[in-house]
């Protein structure tokens, strides 16, 4: 991995997603784009001020989180569509993750419309890292779900670079008295698709996998969550997973999202 972008509205939210940026910027000695847009419906000679003022708080809060430690970044503010500005800022750098944080929950338009992580992470066509914590150390247990798709081995491709030496647990969730053919489609999955070596085996849950997931995370102490994008194409557009959505909109902890 040899390039990151973060990207901050400079809320509270969004600062733990900074902060974990930087300190996998340096272990992994990635570059780093840290991103902020100022929405282009905001007048010229106000935007103008606003970017002044997000370089300053960007540049204070990496100065900060680096401390004597060295890393190479950059820091971009841009008057445009948030949307496609990140879609851009990712092709300009390279970039091979993209670090978000928490969404801005709003009642009302949350149940009828996408949130705006929602359209970063359907959009973006590299893995996508949600934060909702402020973390110093490496990620020390994580919980990844396995519904034996492309996306589920793109997850866990990445997961020995986000989460190097971490403790996995895999999970896989199956309808009642079907567990004999679960776990004889896991081990054809294993088998045919690029999947890291030494996997442990899934624990095999008959429920449904925001049941499992939930009894799971009430069982252990996981600091990552790992899951596909399971983004489908119709008509030229993407769509995200019931199941994906829900947990971008409610992380239980932090949440990778391969895609």
């Amino acid at each position: 991995m040899q390039s990151i972008v973060v990207a901050s509205d400079l809320s509270e939210r969004s600062r733990p997603a900074v902060h974990r940026a930087v300190n996998l910027a340096i272990a992994l000695d990635a570059q780093l784009t840290i991103l902020n847009v100022v929405n282009n419906s905001v007048p010229d000679d106000l935007a103008r001020q606003v970017q002044v003022g997000a370089r300053a708080i960007l540049a204070e809060q990496v100065t900060e989180d680096i401390g004597d430690r060295t890393l190479e970044y950059f820091i971009d503010v841009i008057v445009g569509d948030p949307i496609a500005e990140v879609g851009s800022t990712i092709t300009k750098a390279k970039a091979d993750l993209l670090i978000v944080g928490r969404h801005r929950r709003r009642t009302f338009l949350d149940q009828i419309r996408e949130t705006t992580m929602e359209h970063f992470i359907r959009a973006s066509d590299i893995p996508v890292l949600l934060v909702t914590k402020t973390g110093d150390t490496p990620y020390g247990n994580v919980l990844c779900g396995i519904d034996l798709s492309p996306v589920c081995t793109a997850a866990l491709k990445v997961l020995p670079t986000v989460a190097p030496g971490a403790d996995l647990v895999l999970f896989h969730a199956h309808e009642t008295s079907f567990g004999k053919e679960a776990r004889r489609d896991f081990d054809t999955w294993k088998t045919v698709h690029p999947v890291p070596r030494n996997l442990p085996d899934p624990v095999f849950v008959e429920a449904k996998a925001r049941d499992a997931l939930d009894d799971l995370m009430r069982q252990g102490s996981y600091d990552l969550l790992a899951i596909g994008g399971h983004t489908r194409a119709t008509g030229g557009s993407y769509f995200i997973g019931k199941f994906t959505a829900d947990l971008i909109r409610n992380p239980p902890c932090d949440l990778l999202i391969g895609k």
